[in-house]
């Protein structure tokens, strides 16, 4: 990618906050937690980018062994990669922590990040999906827990269009003050899942904006589609609101080259017909979504979220 100057930027005004319900009061123990993120925050920015992903790696194959999370992750490649070598397994497994402990340590890293030049480590390709998720039209941007995901909507704001984020908010609410500091630098808002976020997405898309999605966790409703020949539930917003807004869905994806650098691909964007109201349309979709997710980890297995609990115990 060329140099960027965020200055040259034409990054569009965020629009203004929704009416959300109060979140819950923050206890003692969120206090103690959010103290230890900001001053390990802090400790990696006085790092440069390459410094703090390195650390966050490392502490991502120490702990990890250690951490039930790992068991998890384990237990899940078995499942998911069956006819996967016993010690390629184990080598993706330690590659999966090591790029989760650099995504969480690069976090403190995306605000300098955002405001300073490039210089090379981002690479953007697929620029049809890219023109399609930027121009004057609603679209909804999907991606997975692979590579760092968060560069993702920061290419879309460097190209004039910042989406707004869904996200999954964290239980200690000043935690998610500290990660929302760092995202509204270049998102155009933030929808929490649930039904307030709902209206603040069907807003942003009847504005003729762009959403931003991260699809592969899982939920505790929605259907059970095929993801790597087992069930897993996926939620069907994606599908419905896509077919009742005429939305293209735009596959994107974030490779980790290296240690601390990206490549970025956009998809060709998808159409999405039919009645929001059928669940074969849904289902159909979301078979699809599913499918894309699934071959974009078959082929950087050592990159994606095993840890998290995709499927049912």
């Amino acid at each position: 990618m060329a140099n960027f100057d965020p200055a040259q930027s034409n990054v569009q005004p965020p629009l203004p906050p929704p009416e959300e319900k109060p979140r819950p009061r923050a206890k003692f123990k969120h206090y103690i937690e959010a103290g230890l993120a900001y001053a390990f925050m802090t400790g990696l920015k006085l790092m440069s980018w390459s410094m703090a992903s390195g650390v966050g790696g490392w502490l991502g194959r120490t702990l990890g062994p250690i951490s039930k999370p790992w068991r998890t992750a384990k237990r899940n490649m078995e499942r998911a990669l069956p006819d996967m070598p016993a010690k390629e397994r184990a080598q993706y497994v330690r590659a999966a922590f090591d790029n989760f402990g650099r995504v969480m340590a690069e976090y403190a890293q995306l605000r300098r990040l955002w405001g300073s030049r490039w210089d090379g480590l981002i690479d953007v390709q697929g620029q049809n999906g890219l023109q399609w998720a930027v121009a004057n039209k609603p679209a909804i941007v999907f991606t997975a827990h692979i590579g760092n995901w968060e560069i993702i909507p920061m290419v879309l704001a460097h190209h004039g269009k910042p989406a707004m984020l869904v996200y999954r908010a964290p239980n200690n609410p000043l935690v998610d003050d500290l990660i929302l500091d760092i995202r509204t630098t270049y998102a155009a808002g933030m929808a929490p899942k649930g039904a307030d976020g709902l209206r603040a997405i069907v807003q942003h898309i009847q504005n003729g904006g762009t959403v931003f999605m991260v699809v592969d966790q899982k939920t505790n409703t929605g259907p059970e589609i095929p993801f790597f020949g087992r069930g897993a539930r996926t939620g069907k917003a994606i599908a419905r609101i896509a077919m009742r807004y005429g939305c293209k869905l735009i596959p994107a994806r974030s490779e980790r080259i290296g240690k601390a650098r990206f490549r970025i691909t956009f998809d060709d964007p998808w159409s999405v017909e039919g009645n929001a109201g059928d669940e074969n349309n849904v289902r159909q979709t979301l078979i699809k979504l599913n499918a894309k997710v699934e071959d974009w980890v078959r082929e950087t297995p050592g990159q994606w979220m095993w840890m998290h609990k995709r499927w049912p115990d």
